[in-house]
């Protein structure tokens, strides 16, 4: 039996990218030289402290940010080199977000709100939690 293995294909690839912000008098670093290669059926977890340019990488790669250097590819297309429009029509076709702190934000409205469904902790003396 003669077993041929199959190259997994690239989906994203990402090269030397950098993300700088400009606050007042300040620059900060997002991120810094970053390279990666994403495939087909690869299963990835980013994990890392907080304000360490994970979401900064995502909204990148999800044509929601651009980088201030390097480049970006999905497939066989560069996005850094795609304008607005063509970034919109890109999300709109292969790309799906859930945003956390919208979800969040929900669900802490709801539980002040008193919402059916949603419980809300009470403390041992009887008071609310958290206001």
């Amino acid at each position: 039996m003669n077993a041929t293995a199959t190259t997994p294909s690239t989906v994203f690839r990402t090269v030397d990218i950098t993300k700088t912000y400009q606050m007042g008098e300040v620059k900060v670093h997002a991120l810094r030289g970053v390279s990666l290669e994403l495939y087909d059926h690869e299963f990835v977890v980013l994990l890392g402290a907080s304000g360490s340019g994970k979401s900064t990488l995502l909204n990148i790669l999800g044509g929601l940010d651009v980088p201030t250097s390097g480049t970006v590819h999905y497939l066989d297309e560069e996005l850094t080199a795609s304008n607005d429009a063509e970034l919109t029509q890109d999300r709109r076709k292969n790309v799906g977000f859930v945003f956390q702190f919208y979800i969040i934000a929900r669900r802490d409205l709801a539980g002040r709100s008193g919402h059916p469904g949603c419980a809300r902790s009470r403390r041992s003396d009887g008071t609310g939690a958290g206001g």
